[in-house]
């Protein structure tokens, strides 16, 4: 079902260049754009705490994909088949999709404080993922594992981070509070 789902999305590629630009770009660039929107939110104070959890929450999904693809080492769906392979990438561990897990890491870190903010990252994190099937870098369980792993890490960072917070830097709180 994976592999077949993965040939619907991938076969998609190759028919309309325009289309293809568009994956490409997200593929290539999405996540840039996600660590955009925290840098911008980091020099406001009144959305400083939420660019911290921002920023922490993609590094923690980063180490847990780390850890997750040392003891799973799937190859990328272009190494054991035919594919339209639309940006060139190196041939390393496949599960889960670090584009997709940092991207909704970065989104659901954001939508703790705005819901705002975070549902339009979160639906440009869906994108990432999508286009990550699309140019033929993950299997669709890849990106589904990328989300898991990226929502996980964004709870337990602002669960930890906020009780953190609430103890040493009071004052972040008050910020938070009064931009509400």
């Amino acid at each position: 079902m994976d592999y077949r789902l993965f040939q619907y999305i991938n076969g998609l590629a190759g028919h309309n260049a325009v289309q293809d630009h568009v994956f490409e770009a997200l593929s290539s660039y999405g996540p840039y754009v996600c660590v955009l929107v925290v840098v911008i939110m980091a020099l406001r104070p009144a959305t400083r705490l939420a660019a911290v959890f921002g920023f922490v929450s993609p590094c923690v999904a980063m180490a847990v994909n780390f850890l997750i693809g040392v003891i799973y080492n799937r190859p990328r769906p272009f190494v054991t088949h035919h594919v339209h392979l639309l940006l060139p990438h190196d041939p390393n561990a496949s599960f889960p999709s670090d584009h997709t897990a940092g991207a909704v890491a970065i989104a659901m870190a954001l939508w703790f404080f705005s819901r705002k903010a975070g549902v339009p990252m979160f639906l440009l994190a869906l994108l990432i993922g999508f286009s990550r099937i699309y140019v033929g870098h993950h299997y669709p369980t890849d990106v589904l594992g990328g989300l898991a792993v990226g929502v996980v890490s964004a709870i337990i960072v602002h669960q930890a981070g906020t009780k953190l917070v609430k103890r040493y830097l009071p004052s972040m709180v008050k910020e938070k509070e009064e931009a509400a």
